[in-house]
């Protein structure tokens, strides 16, 4: 095995990885999913390993049409027009990015916030009681126990009178 190659290659998509929107997805599936992490490990694992896999099946391939000195360099004009346009992005522009992704891990937080109330529990065992069964899968991941969950916080777009609201509106008249 050449340990040279193995360790530029591991350093490489490591480092190119690190903050990327596959991370940020990982953190947010781990986040929304406590008690699976082992899960999300997993799948997100062998997401990356297919995809390092349909990348070297491609490379190679490429490699016997292009002369690799040109798909190397290719892929560095590559970088650096990604680099500079990292680099040339007005602040502005960067900072509408910023302020995106903190909504978003706002609603993902705000989302364990709701999943956690008792009042939002106390509507997820009255849609459960119900027994619909294509419901049946997403009520039990959204079930948490009476010791892990808090008080409500009178939030003033409170997501469990939304969904009793919804379910009433949806649910066939008897």
């Amino acid at each position: 095995m050449d340990l040279k190659l193995f360790v530029v290659t591991f350093f490489s998509i490591l480092l190119a990885e690190l903050g990327d929107k596959t991370q940020l997805a990982t953190f947010s599936f781990a986040a929304s999913n406590r008690h699976a992490l082992v899960v999300v490990f997993a799948a997100s694992a062998l997401a990356l390993v297919t995809t390092s896999a349909v990348g070297v099946l491609a490379g190679g391939a490429l490699a016997r049409l292009v002369d690799p000195k040109y798909v190397r360099i290719g892929a560095g004009v590559l970088f650096i027009i990604i680099g500079v346009a990292t680099l040339a992005l007005p602040d502005r522009k960067r900072q509408r990015a910023f302020e995106r992704l903190g909504l978003e891990l706002e609603r993902y937080a705000a989302i364990e916030k709701c999943k956690g109330c008792a009042k939002f529990q106390a509507v997820i065992r009255e849609i459960a009681a119900h027994g619909h069964p294509g419901l049946r899968n997403v009520l039990e991941e959204l079930k948490v126990e009476p010791g892990e969950q808090h008080e409500p916080l009178g939030c003033e777009n409170c997501s469990a009178e939304r969904i009793r609201a919804l379910f009433e509106s949806e649910r066939p008249k008897t």
